[in-house]
């Protein structure tokens, strides 16, 4: 049966102890999972998304309110397949164990031998963002499962839609015990975060990485972080002026800029920046001959992201810089 979609907080707290719980013992009665399970569990992952990948890019497209079908399907939908095939094709070999050297040497003498065996931790809490919320999901997913982990996943609540569809068609695919989705906004997000888990995996602002890694600091909890940053692009004097402003600018349009990896800011040579600029202005046009009710070009996720990259806009042109619109 399907959970509920917008339980209360105390309720959705409740369950995720729970269910917490329910993993934990789980992973401790039954053991390591053997490589077939493993394989089992990802293949149903991919054949998951397979099947609904027609829901879950109209769910995505919605979230956003305008994007790209094929942006969608190649961005979410293969991106997050390719990480689930490749570590069933990988499995078994990262499940060796690897020989090792024993030290002292002279053990060896007396048969003593060495290895590493790769265990799993357990249960592992996955904190996903918006911009990417299907692959970024299945991407950690897949790698813990690998691992023969079991995973709660809390996926972002500025992606309701999508995140409602991943709870329901997961709840179709696994059991509790192995793969379960939390969805919920902000207070949900501080409690997960605060649940002891085996290991802890957030994608997101460095603003909120810095709570996650106190609240998960509680309990000992190993974190990985993946948190925003700066992309520049540095531009030498021989550089292809036009080649270079057209993919600096497929990356920095693609999903209207709303990417980890999007160009941030670039360094040229002075004498080479109005043509820079130039050529960027061409680029784009010929990328988006219209940017306005154009269904190809990303919107911003929300009304509160619009008004801050409004607000860096003007902040600039406050302090005295030259603001260029790309705008076809």
């Amino acid at each position: 049966m399907n959970k509920p979609v917008n339980p209360s907080v105390e309720e959705t707290r409740a369950r995720m102890r729970a269910l917490l719980d329910v993993q934990k013992r789980a992973q401790t009665q039954k053991g390591p999972p053997s490589a077939a399970l493993r394989k089992d569990r990802l293949t149903r992952a991919i054949d998951m998304v397979l099947t609904h990948k027609d829901e879950l890019v109209a769910a995505i497209v919605s979230d956003f309110g305008a994007r790209s079908p094929d942006l969608t399907l190649f961005a979410d939908v293969a991106a997050a397949v390719g990480p689930l095939k490749a570590a069933r094709a990988e499995l078994d070999r990262w499940m060796k164990p690897q020989k090792r050297k024993v030290t002292p040497a002279a053990l060896g003498l007396l048969g003593a031998k060495a290895e590493v065996r790769y265990q799993p931790k357990g249960v592992i809490g996955v904190v996903t963002p918006w911009n990417f919320p299907l692959s970024l999901a299945m991407d950690a997913i897949a790698g813990a499962f690998a691992a023969g982990n079991r995973v709660m996943l809390k996926p972002s609540e500025f992606t309701p839609a999508t995140s409602a569809l991943m709870a329901q068609i997961i709840d179709l695919y696994f059991d509790d015990d192995e793969l379960a989705v939390i969805v919920g906004g902000p207070e949900v997000g501080a409690a997960f975060v605060g649940l002891p888990f085996d290991h802890l995996i957030f994608t997101g602002a460095t603003s909120v990485g810095r709570h996650v890694m106190r609240a998960a600091a509680d309990n000992l909890t190993p974190v990985t972080l993946e948190l925003g940053g700066k992309s520049p692009v540095v531009i030498g004097r021989s550089a292809d002026l036009a080649k270079t402003a057209a993919r600096v600018m497929n990356g920095k349009t693609m999903n209207a800029g709303q990417v980890c990896l999007a160009p941030d800011y670039v360094l040229a040579p002075k004498e080479h920046l109005d043509g820079f600029v130039a050529e960027v202005q061409a680029a784009t046009a010929r990328m988006f001959p219209t940017i306005k009710d154009n269904r190809d070009y990303t919107a911003m996720i929300n009304q509160r992201h619009y008004d801050r990259v409004r607000g860096l806009i003007d902040d600039a042109r406050t302090k005295g810089a030259q603001i260029v619109e790309i705008n076809p």
